[in-house]
């Protein structure tokens, strides 16, 4: 079948597209642009009900990240450092997030001086990107021991928390045998690999070596080289914001930096918590209804102060390399550690991990790719650069 229709095509085959969905999810969403053009407005809501889900939310987000681009071209709006890329975003599911989430971030960035209800717009956009990446860690639910290690209150910490809810440990069964460690892509050399699976021990002085190790040994994949080098580009970009929060709670900056890019995508209009919007509302989603106490200013400083309390974070001692990176472990879950699994968490984008992910809905899909960038390569890119400092 085409990847793009002519008008007799829509003529004589009036469902092709359905048939397409079925097969490529993927194309068909590249196609409903193609069709929407040739039709000369919106493609029918009767069509669009047959297609799978996911492929009317992926083309309806392209489209709406493209016109909020349009109209800050027509609001002459400046320049971001932070802009990534131009043109078409790739309508494939498994890669739209890491080609929209960068031009969302900077539009908001362009926006938020001279037009801040453009600046809104992609805030709540870049929120419902972000779902489609996230679950919640272990660590908001009150039966995971997820946090525990971390956790040094007299009462507990979040753990005891009475407006948390419950979730089943979660485990990353392994599919059986050997779980790959990451595998090469076509043309590239064989990625440089730790010695063995992650040690299934929770213990931190078990396991501190080994975060030391892979550190030092993670390669950034070649296919993630522009979405790493972005990365370093929003840390520089952020850091006096990091910087200040940090200095109210005894946290490092590019620690505070890493959790914002996985809990909230960057999103400095939504909540460091879970990447909630927008900050004006206390949060929905787990933990709800954060800060306890949310009045005006209602800024995201006073909501990451709060997350980073609330996580346990706050006045910790020992900032270590291998401290930070069990402490971000902890907090998103040892599910694949306890299973042999490189964590996406922390290692996406680089040559330890390569697939195998909880999805949305708390399960383990093993051929699921994260489409986020990893905490550690985060950290990673920076020390490469000289900036993993205070």
């Amino acid at each position: 079948m085409p990847a793009a229709f002519n008008r007799r095509d829509v003529v004589r085959a009036g469902l092709p597209l359905v048939a397409l969905a079925a097969a490529a999810p993927a194309r068909a969403a590249q196609s409903l642009g193609d069709l929407a053009k040739l039709l000369g407005g919106p493609v029918p809501q009767p069509l669009l009900n047959m297609l799978p889900p996911e492929v009317g939310k992926t083309a309806g987000l392209v489209a709406e990240v493209i016109r909020l681009e349009q109209q800050a071209k027509t609001l002459d709006l400046p320049a971001s450092p932070l802009g990534m890329g131009g043109g078409a975003i790739p309508s494939d599911p498994g890669r739209l997030y890491e080609a929209a989430m960068p031009r969302l971030v900077a539009l908001i960035d362009r926006a938020s001086a001279t037009s801040p209800g453009l600046a809104d717009q992609a805030g709540g956009l870049l929120a419902q990107l972000h779902r489609t990446q996230y679950d919640p860690p272990d660590a908001w639910f009150s039966q995971s021991p997820a946090a525990a290690p971390y956790v040094s209150n007299a009462n507990g910490g979040l753990l005891h928390l009475p407006d948390l809810s419950a979730r089943p440990l979660r485990l990353a069964e392994p599919p059986g045998g050997d779980v790959a460690m990451g595998l090469p892509q076509d043309g590239a050399a064989e990625p440089e690999m730790p010695p063995r699976r992650p040690l299934t021990s929770l213990r931190f002085d078990d396991i501190a070596a080994e975060y030391a190790d892979w550190f030092a040994a993670a390669r950034i994949r070649p296919e993630h080289q522009d979405s790493a080098a972005w990365h370093l580009t929003m840390m520089r970009q952020s850091r006096e914001r990091y910087q200040a929060v940090g200095k109210r709670l005894s946290v490092p900056w590019y620690f505070i930096g890493a959790v914002h890019g996985l809990e909230a995508s960057f999103n400095f209009r939504a909540h460091l918590h879970n990447g909630d919007y927008p900050l004006t509302q206390r949060t929905r989603q787990v933990p709800a209804g954060r800060p306890l106490v949310w009045l005006p200013p209602s800024d995201w400083e006073d909501s990451a102060a709060d997350a980073l309390r609330l996580m346990g974070f706050a006045g910790q001692p020992d900032w270590s390399l291998p401290r930070l990176l069990y402490r971000l472990e902890a907090y998103n879950g040892f599910g694949y550690r306890r299973a042999g699994r490189i964590s996406p968490y922390l290692w996406s984008f680089s040559t330890l991990y390569d697939r195998g992910k909880f999805v949305a809905d708390g399960r383990f899909n093993p051929n699921a790719r994260s489409q986020q960038c990893g905490a550690a390569v985060i950290l990673k890119v920076l020390s490469d650069a000289g900036e993993l400092s205070a």
